[in-house]
C-alpha cells in the first residue's frame, strides 16, 4: 500500500488508551491484533515512525509503543522501555500500575494481580534468566529480570 493514497487524520485531541484495559481485555483503544495496516491508518493516530524490516516485516512507532505487521496485519504490541514510557504526541496513556515501573517487581505485579482477581500464568526461564506474566484472558506478557543491584537479585523487575 503506498503511504501518499491514504488520509491523514488530523486530531484535536489525543486518543486515549487504558492500560489496565490493554492488560486485562487486550483492548488498546479500539486496535486489535489482526488488523491490516491500512486500516490502522484509516482509523488511528498516523505512527511517530514507520520502519519497513524487510521480509514483510514492519514496525510503526508511537512514542516507544511499537506496533508489530507481517503480511501488513498486527500480530503484536510491543514496549521494552518502561522507564520513558510514552505513546506519542497522539495518544494519552492511563498507565495503571505502569506509572512508577522503576518500583514494579514481579512479586508487586502479582500481588495488583490477585487483587484485581486477573487470572495469569506465571513462567520462569532459566536459559534466560527472566519471569514472564502471561494474563490468561488477553494474552499480554510483562517479561520481567533479576534486579541489577547484588542485595535486590532476587526481585525481578519489569523489563
Amino acid at each position: 500500500m503506498a503511504r501518499d493514497k491514504v488520509m491523514n487524520i488530523i486530531l484535536t485531541n489525543p486518543v486515549h488508551v487504558d492500560l489496565f484495559k490493554f492488560v486485562v481485555h487486550g483492548e488498546f483503544d479500539y486496535i486489535k491484533m489482526g488488523q491490516t495496516k491500512e486500516w490502522i491508518l484509516n482509523n488511528f493516530p498516523d505512527p511517530d515512525t514507520m520502519s519497513n524490516m524487510d521480509h514483510d516485516l514492519y514496525i510503526w512507532q508511537y512514542g516507544n509503543i511499537e506496533f508489530h505487521f507481517h503480511h501488513d496485519v498486527l500480530y503484536m504490541i510491543w514496549c521494552d522501555n518502561f522507564y520513558r514510557f510514552n505513546a506519542g504526541k497522539h495518544i494519552h496513556l492511563n498507565k495503571w500500575v505502569f506509572e512508577k515501573t522503576r518500583y514494579l517487581t514481579l512479586s508487586k505485579t502479582m500481588k495488583i494481580l490477585n487483587q484485581h482477581k486477573i487470572s495469569f500464568a506465571l513462567v520462569h526461564n532459566k536459559s534466560l534468566d527472566n519471569a514472564i506474566i502471561r494474563i490468561l484472558k488477553s494474552n499480554v506478557e510483562l517479561w520481567f529480570e533479576p534486579n541489577n543491584d547484588e542485595a535486590q537479585k532476587n526481585l525481578y523487575k519489569l523489563n
